[in-house]
């Protein structure tokens, strides 16, 4: 089991991640932190933590890799079974890696297990965050529909535990044509067609956003949201299901991407 930590410019409250890694009490873990190149002291943080914990493995990237590029070269890094990525700005309770772990091993059906989310805004607002949707939701396609349907937290798995067979079968995260915005929602989407998503109806993880972070600065246009589910389109089409399948979840799609075609809007005008 491999915790993937990707780190930029979070000298300010990193150690709180990394001490909630080093506090769980799943036995047989594995915590790979990958800086990517940043102005401040995040990398020495880091290295500090890991030389009192040797479960730790430090990485300095030396050029910039962005959000996805830096998800998906944790990805590379290890060969466990199981993986999540711990984000810098999220705080684990000790027992979050064992109980997910626990899903896991039980049920081969479910690709990716999580918790609820407990969210506390730049502002100090809070908010708790539950993504109920899928489950018991046996067929891919209906797994799918929901996933991309926009109207839930689809969001909150993205902290959960997933297999890496599956997550290396979909190429990873991968950025379209407005960049990294909402990046995870595409490849949350394709890992829900291999399989179950199980939620376990506890508060387990904590996020806290941060000044800088990096969803914070998405102006969530609706050229944004075009792009993303364009995106979800060409993981359909590349997806493992029938073309049957496929047409049942591309057609609504399409028919959405064009009557919403920014291009095609200032053409009429």
């Amino acid at each position: 089991m491999a915790a993937l930590v990707p780190a930029w410019q979070s000298s300010a409250f990193i150690q709180a991640t990394l001490d909630c890694l080093s506090a769980q009490t799943y036995p047989h873990l594995e915590v790979i932190v990958s800086v990517d190149e940043c102005s401040d002291s995040t990398y020495e943080i880091c290295m500090a933590h890991a030389q009192k914990d040797s479960r730790f493995r430090v990485i300095l990237q030396p050029h910039r890799l962005g959000y996805v590029g830096n998800c998906n070269f944790l990805l590379d890094q290890t060969d466990a079974d199981y993986v999540l990525f711990a984000f810098h700005d999220d705080i684990l309770k000790p027992e979050y890696i064992k109980l997910l772990t626990e899903v896991l091993d039980m049920r081969p059906e479910v690709v990716m297990s999580y918790s609820d989310v407990h969210l506390t805004n730049t502002n100090g607002t809070q908010e708790h965050w539950i993504f109920t949707e899928l489950e018991g939701v046996r067929d891919p396609v209906q797994r799918g529909a929901l996933m991309m349907s926009g109207s839930n937290k689809w969001w909150v798995p993205n902290r959960g535990l997933f297999r890496l067979n599956q997550a290396r079968q979909i190429n990873g995260l991968k950025t379209h044509r407005a960049g990294e915005f909402s990046a995870d929602w595409p490849w949350l989407f394709h890992m829900s067609l291999l399989g179950e998503f199980a939620r376990i109806p506890q508060t387990l993880c904590y996020k806290y956003y941060k000044p800088g972070s990096l969803s914070r600065s998405w102006e969530f246009s609706k050229r944004q949201r075009y792009e993303v589910y364009a995106a979800i389109m060409r993981e359909i089409w590349i997806s493992n299901l029938t073309t049957e399948q496929k047409m049942t979840l591309a057609s609504p799609l399409a028919r959405w991407l064009y009557q919403n075609n920014p291009d095609l809007k200032k053409e009429e005008k």
